[in-house]
């Protein structure tokens, strides 16, 4: 089974964030994901439910990756497919892990300790509570549905924050504390690109193809498109953009330090308490 990567490419910003069903089965997507991905967005979860919806078999990943396998360790692993369309390189094993693996070079954490390390780097850098913790919990949410394996033999999440966007916009009208249009809006449209400061941002050429592009740009007109040409609300996106790249950041060292250890339990604390306080 594939994983959702492939039907979330080649979606705009405008369908993405407008969450449009109609856009995947355009995009080829079968019936049966689909519909189980109705299934989860029509879920109504606050900043803790999603939180712990991160390492939870839901019948969508159980579609896509199989009822997996309990190891020696009591673990139940599962095996993430190879990128669609290429051939597992000689000497690459397949690759498998729990649900909220995504270990690389960039991430030795999961999910839910990304989530709680990213809310408290948030409100560090000033950012409300609220959107701290919204944005924190539900940026990776893609990824549970998108865990692939490289050419490297690692685990990638081609297209998640698309998902995450898709899911995110269902989720927060249904979220279990109030928020804004306005939030909701900038909560998914910062969800949509935070993937583009990591690595494409300050680069002219594009990763696979080594053709000049310009991703700053080019997603700032697609802003300037969808708010008609409004300047003030695009700049105010790209300022949230920029603000949570220097929070979205995953611990390369696997051996975690004391200082990482207290901030995400500082994290996991924020997120239980935004609920309580509001």
């Amino acid at each position: 089974m594939d994983n959702l990567s492939s039907y979330f490419k080649d979606m705009s910003l405008s369908d993405a964030v407008g969450a449009k069903y109609e856009t995947l089965c355009n995009l080829g997507m079968p019936a049966r994901l689909l519909q189980e991905l109705h299934g989860i967005c029509k879920m109504s979860l606050g900043a803790v439910g999603v939180y712990q919806f991160l390492h939870i078999e839901d019948d969508l990943f159980t579609t896509i990756y199989g009822e997996g396998e309990i190891g020696n360790d009591g673990v139940k692993r599962f095996v993430f497919p190879f990128v669609k369309g290429k051939q597992i390189p000689d000497g690459i094993k397949e690759v498998c892990g729990p649900i909220g693996t995504q270990t690389s070079k960039w991430h030795q954490e999961n999910l839910q300790q990304h989530a709680a390390l990213v809310a408290a780097n948030a409100v560090d850098a000033g950012m409300h509570p609220t959107m701290a913790v919204a944005l924190a919990v539900l940026h990776d949410i893609g990824k549970k549905y998108t865990a692939a394996t490289n050419k490297f033999g690692g685990v990638c999440f081609y297209g998640h924050a698309k998902v995450s966007a898709f899911i995110a916009t269902h989720w927060l009208t249904n979220w279990m504390y109030p928020l804004n249009q306005e939030m909701v809006r900038d909560i998914t449209l910062v969800i949509y690109a935070h993937m583009f400061p990591h690595d494409t941002w300050p680069t002219t050429k594009h990763w696979k193809t080594g053709e000049p592009v310009d991703y700053r740009g080019d997603f700032y007109k697609e802003l300037l498109d969808y708010f008609g040409g409004n300047k003030v609300e695009a700049d105010h996106i790209m300022e949230l953009i920029d603000t949570f790249e220097k929070c979205d950041i995953g611990i390369e060292d696997e051996v975690f330090s004391a200082e990482t250890k207290e901030k995400i339990k500082r994290g996991e604390k924020l997120i239980l308490e935004t609920v309580v306080r509001s």
